[in-house]
């Protein structure tokens, strides 16, 4: 049985601007999909996905599943389709990706996630590289450090389908792991352990997913240049002042500013980020956020030098710490 597995990311600045080319930068953590293979020699795939449940699949039913998609994808550039259809079944992606491999698989892949959907935290892109994985013709438990370029935009490629028109940043994550830089397709690991204080909460499931918020924020606001200079500029400070604790917290609650006037942070949220500001510490949405609803998924907090079931008891949220992951992607 081949088995892989694939960490999740938090954004700790760029998000929706790194869309329009600013530079957005990103760590992966240490929350993981996993996914193994059993080979058989039916002519049926099955997936089965902790979060999606099973489908099951003959390989002739699947022949024409990427020409297909592709085609709804084309039509979405158009502005045939809205991106949530592009996808006509949860499970159309996994097909998908599995089907990027040199031959059609069969068997039985199972797929176990501990990173909530919908949460900021690229769950979508780290599926899709688990599957990448598990399929790849390479025997090395690692990805080679001169393979990964065409990893990420495999993965990259993968996941225009479930986002349409977003980012890089999702794909670089889970490919290179640690902290990293993108803009537009550039990617620049950088040497960095954040240490203690940072953490991250849930605010809950969007009701709107990654894409359509996107969508929503590119309506209104693609013309603004000026706005995401103002971005490409706080993600500058953040990288400048990262090991800056007394700096760090005014560059985030400018950050946080900005996604408020875009629209993405919703009410309880912002006032949950309010409470945490007024306590002395800098809190911010990772990821796209979300243009209705009560919910965003994932708050980044920096709150140096407190204990997080304190913080958490007066919050009355449930504050993670942050662990990093380091390699990214891989076998086993």
């Amino acid at each position: 049985m081949l088995s892989a597995k694939a960490p999740g990311k938090l954004i700790l600045s760029g998000e929706h601007s790194v869309v329009y080319g600013a530079p957005a930068i990103a760590v992966a953590v240490n929350h993981y999909v996993t996914a193994t293979f059993s080979p058989s020699d039916t002519d049926t795939l099955i997936i089965t996905s902790s979060v999606l449940g099973q489908s099951r699949r003959t390989l002739v039913q699947l022949e024409h599943l990427v020409a297909h998609l592709d085609q709804r994808f084309e039509r979405f550039l158009l502005g045939e389709l809205a991106v949530q259809d592009v996808l006509q079944t949860p499970h159309d992606l996994l097909y998908y990706t599995a089907l990027q491999s040199d031959s059609l698989p069969s068997g039985t892949v199972t797929i176990h996630s501990d990173i909530p959907t919908g949460a900021g935290m690229g769950s979508s892109a780290a599926v899709i590289a688990a599957l990448l994985q598990l399929f790849q013709s390479s025997s090395c438990a690692q990805q080679r450090d001169d393979k990964k370029p065409e990893f990420f935009q495999k993965v990259k490629y993968c996941e225009r389908l479930q986002h349409g028109r977003g980012s890089a940043i999702d794909a670089a994550a889970v490919t290179y792991g640690g902290v990293l830089k993108v803009q537009a397709d550039k990617v620049t690991p950088l040497p960095l352990e954040l240490g203690d204080g940072w953490y991250h909460f849930h605010t809950g499931t969007p009701c709107c997913s990654t894409g359509e918020t996107v969508a929503a924020v590119r309506a209104k606001f693609s013309h603004r240049t000026d706005l995401w200079q103002q971005f490409a500029k706080i993600t500058q400070a953040f990288e400048a002042n990262i090991k800056q604790p007394s700096r760090l917290g005014s560059v985030m609650r400018a950050n946080h500013q900005l996604l408020q006037e875009i629209g993405v942070v919703p009410a309880p949220v912002s006032a949950l980020i309010a409470q945490i500001e007024s306590m002395g510490g800098a809190a911010k949405i990772c990821g796209a956020g979300a243009h209705q609803g009560e919910t965003a998924g994932q708050v980044l907090v920096y709150f140096p030098e407190q204990n997080s079931e304190t913080l958490s008891a007066q919050l009355g949220v449930c504050l993670t710490p942050l662990q990093q992951q380091l390699n990214g992607a891989h076998r086993g």
